[in-house]
């Protein structure tokens, strides 16, 4: 399959929210694009809610980007500030996130928030999933 076929595989719907911790854990960095940000201010209005980003196993290239508005969250998570948006990584994912930027794209058929990911060792051609 190619990498442009992303999404049309069982696959790429989450197999579990099961992902092989990585030993370590470290105080992961994420920067937030000025189109991002101002999508999250939106999308967050008034509320506390953080933006929680976990990995979950699936997707074409092994694990898909899982972006949430939450509460609380339902790990053990670090929580960052970045310019008034509260975001959570677990710890068991830390590793894999670390030096993520958060950014929205606008597409023709809509937009959407892509992480780009400097350790990412393989991505599929929409950006949902990676390796």
């Amino acid at each position: 399959m190619s990498d442009a076929e992303c999404g049309t595989c069982p696959s790429a719907s989450p197999i579990a929210e099961v992902v092989t911790p990585s030993s370590e854990m470290v105080v992961a960095t994420v920067t937030i694009t000025p189109k991002a940000r101002t999508m999250l201010t939106q999308a967050l209005g008034d509320s506390e809610a953080s933006l929680l980003v976990n990995v979950l196993n699936g997707g074409c290239s092994g694990f898909m980007y899982d972006l949430q508005l939450v509460e609380e969250a339902e790990e053990l998570c670090q929580q960052i500030d970045i310019d008034g948006i509260s975001v959570m990584i677990p710890e068991k994912v830390s590793t894999m996130l670390d030096g993520i930027e958060i950014d929205y794209e606008d597409k023709l058929m809509g937009g959407g928030f892509k992480v780009n990911n400097p350790n990412a060792s393989r991505s599929c051609g929409c950006g949902e999933s990676f390796r």
